[in-house]
């Protein structure tokens, strides 16, 4: 999302949700370590609970009993759950814990190298990572536990990869911010199977609120490879730019076909989400030229 609506409209997302519930006190905060302490306030009492740490770095557990208490957050029974995700994280201890926590923190350090920025707003909303196996997945988020990420990457994975797997789970926090902030989407219609479109990143079809997320995530990476890290040559993670380029453009192409036949569609996105997706597809002729 920096790269698509800039740092400090991220901040300002956390400032107004912070404002929700201390008026009075948002209007003090000066620093980013400020804002940083007082995320960790909002999260207890939003989602009722105690981010691991210190406010501005990032936690990251490999305690296999402390990692157990955060799988259930993951455990998604929503009718949105479209992909089957309660299944995905196994509640069994990983004996690469160790080795996955080092390439963890050794790419957000690296994220720091490519920019700065980002990784000042990486610190700032992401407050846990936690380590447990899959055989289907490497990594995931959920709005359930906004600032923790569930983290399983293979100890094979380069550096590169591992920026692209932090930035890819940051953009999700941000798009969960952002939501509180503005609401994005009706979910009675995002339920109807008759509005779901093609995804940027699995480049299957889901709901649209999946769909707008995969499409800025998508987004996101890309702009990253254009202006900081480069075009992989093998990446492990994600498609090779030219794919995921060509995805994420019949992901907008579906997800416009949906819109404009959905006899609800003015409802199914809202304004905040057009103009999301309206800067997709803007972000996207731009590299596309």
């Amino acid at each position: 999302m920096i790269l698509q609506f800039g740092f400090e409209s991220q901040i300002d997302n956390i400032l107004t949700l912070i404002g929700t519930i201390d008026f009075k006190g948002v209007k003090k905060i000066t620093t980013l370590k400020e804002v940083q302490s007082e995320y960790h306030s909002l999260i207890q009492k939003m989602q009722r609970r105690t981010p691991g740490g210190t406010p501005g770095t990032v936690n990251v557990i490999t305690d296999f009993e402390k990692a157990k208490t955060l799988r259930p957050l993951f455990v998604n029974d929503s009718l949105l759950d479209d992909k089957m995700q309660a299944d995905v994280i196994t509640e069994t201890k990983d004996d690469e814990t160790s080795d996955k926590k080092a390439l963890i923190l050794r790419a957000i350090h690296e994220l720091g190298i490519y920019s700065e920025v980002h990784k000042a707003l990486f610190d700032t909303l992401i407050t846990d990572i936690f380590i447990l196996p899959s055989s289907r997945a490497k990594a995931g988020s959920t709005s359930q536990a906004i600032g923790v990420i569930w983290a399983n990457p293979k100890t094979t994975y380069s550096l590169h990869d591992m920026v692209e797997i932090l930035v890819h789970e940051m953009t999700h926090h941000a798009m969960f911010i952002d939501e509180l902030r503005y609401v994005h989407y009706s979910y009675s219609d995002v339920m109807d199977k008759s509005t779901w479109a093609r995804s940027a990143i699995l480049n299957v079809p889901r709901p649209l609120d999946k769909v707008l997320h995969s499409a800025v995530v998508a987004t996101e990476i890309l702009l990253m490879r254009a202006n900081y890290i480069g075009h992989p040559v093998l990446s492990k993670v994600h498609p090779p730019t030219n794919i995921m380029l060509t995805q994420l453009k019949d992901a907008i192409a579906s997800t416009e076909k949906v819109l404009l036949q959905y006899k609800g569609a003015e409802k199914v996105l809202t304004d905040r989400a057009n103009e999301i997706f309206d800067n997709v597809q803007q972000q996207v002729k731009a590299l596309a030229a």
